[in-house]
């Protein structure tokens, strides 16, 4: 109850004015006691209850403006606000190739091999996995794909290639694939070598070449009885015969 509420109420009993102020000096003073003395334990717990209250109200009135005002955007009274810009849609990269679309250069090889191996008893590749399919096309990309499908020619001309070696050993896709062996088929380590036959007649001997080997094989005749069915010349008597070189 108010002080002024206690006055009315006592002039309303009968009490006199001055009275009515005596009992309200005594009403004010017993009211008016001394705050209680805190601790420094409770002064702090009260800071920190005082500053959470007061966080606590400045939240719920961050929550009522927000509430209250939409998204935040404020537009020209009686214009439609203006709505967000849509975000740009990121590109998506194209899939790679299946069936019925254009071979890629790596399918372009596979085939090109597999044709080969048919036709010169090689090994078909079945499965062409990533390891492979990797090593393909680092080799189309340093020498390009003209230059791969001329060693699969290379392969296929090759003898040694094919199983004509000491070892029985025959070229596959991975040879194909191997850095080391793609140059060397490119720089024809593994071509074929022209026979002594396919390189054209002997040279002819020169007279006294020709003389000395008469005479070697006569001397070798003479003295282990060795017939020399090729011996064709002349006879030579060896005890006057002049044995330089003309």
């Amino acid at each position: 109850m108010s002080i002024s509420a206690a006055i009315r109420r006592m002039l309303e009993a009968g009490l006199t004015i001055e009275q009515a102020l005596v009992a309200a000096e005594a009403f004010e003073a017993e009211s008016a006691l001394p705050e209680p003395v805190l601790s420094k334990r409770q002064a702090r717990n009260k800071r920190y209850y005082e500053r959470l209250k007061a966080s606590e109200k400045r939240l719920k009135s961050s929550e009522t403006s927000y509430s209250d005002g939409g998204d935040g955007l404020s537009s020209p009274e009686g214009s439609s606000p203006t709505p967000p810009s849509p975000k740009p849609l990121q590109s998506i990269p194209p899939s790679p190739p299946k069936g019925g679309s254009s071979p890629t250069a790596v399918d372009q090889v596979v085939t090109a091999f597999s044709d080969m191996a048919r036709q010169s008893g090689l090994s078909v590749p079945r499965a062409i996995t990533a390891s492979r399919r990797r090593s393909l096309l680092l080799r189309i990309e340093e020498h390009g794909l003209p230059a791969v499908l001329d060693a699969i020619e290379r392969i296929g001309r090759s003898r040694f290639c094919r199983g004509e070696n000491d070892r029985g050993w025959r070229a596959d896709l991975d040879f194909l694939c191997q850095p080391k062996s793609f140059v060397s088929i490119l720089e024809g380590k593994y071509d074929d070598r022209q026979s002594h036959q396919q390189q054209g007649p002997p040279r002819p001997q020169s007279p006294s070449l020709q003389r000395h080997h008469e005479i070697h094989a006569r001397l070798k005749r003479e003295l282990y009885g060795e017939p020399d069915d090729q011996f064709a010349g002349p006879t030579v008597d060896i005890a006057a015969g002049d044995f330089r070189s003309h």
